[in-house]
């Protein structure tokens, strides 16, 4: 989630107790990660990387409702809830096909990507529309960044590819790229305009 800097008041006791929260939540999300990689290890390594994206963007939406609960003040107005709803989303838009088809008839499991797709989609325009110019800006940067990163290394890898160089990679591989990128993107470019 993207919050503001804002001055920190806080007595050192309860910056301590705040780091340490931060990193027990960290060696948490790390040990569930480890647990499922393990229970997982014969996943593809598209598998694998979708995994650790569901379990990055799952992560973000826990610590985005912490920050809104604790750090009210330094959340966008109205954007909160939204951005936490596009992360959960996102990450369950990962886990659902791998895990799905335990549960469901794929044509089922498709069906709700779609409309889990479609909901994450309407809530991405209302965070837009919510946004004050500094997100949107950070959230145009981050589209501006992806894109050109992800268009040079679809080039050099299609170039590649067709040279006989490297072996294809499926659809799947490159969404989970494809969202690892975003996520950096999104860091670089919220950390430049002091956003964390």
């Amino acid at each position: 989630m993207m919050s503001r800097s804002e001055p920190n008041n806080q007595p050192l006791v309860v910056k301590i107790l705040g780091i340490l929260a931060l990193g027990t939540m960290g060696a948490l999300t790390g040990f569930g990660f480890a647990s499922i990689m393990e229970a997982e290890q014969g996943a593809s390594w598209a598998d694998s990387l979708a995994l650790a994206m569901a379990v990055a963007l799952l992560a973000i939406a826990v610590l985005s409702g912490v920050t809104m609960v604790l750090r009210p003040s330094t959340v966008p107005k109205g954007c909160g809830i939204l951005q936490i709803t596009v992360f959960l989303l996102a990450g369950v838009m990962f886990l659902a096909p791998i895990y799905g088809p335990a549960w469901f008839n794929a044509d089922v499991v498709f069906g709700g990507i779609v409309v889990l797709l479609i909901v994450q989609s309407v809530a991405n325009l209302m965070l837009w529309r919510a946004a004050d110019e500094m997100l949107r800006q950070v959230m145009a940067e981050t589209s501006a960044i992806a894109f050109w990163v992800l268009q040079t290394a679809l080039f050099l890898y299609a170039a590649a590819e067709r040279l006989g160089l490297v072996d294809t990679i499926s659809g799947w591989g490159l969404t989970g790229i494809l969202m690892a990128v975003y996520l950096v993107a999104s860091i670089a470019a919220a950390a430049r305009r002091g956003i964390n």
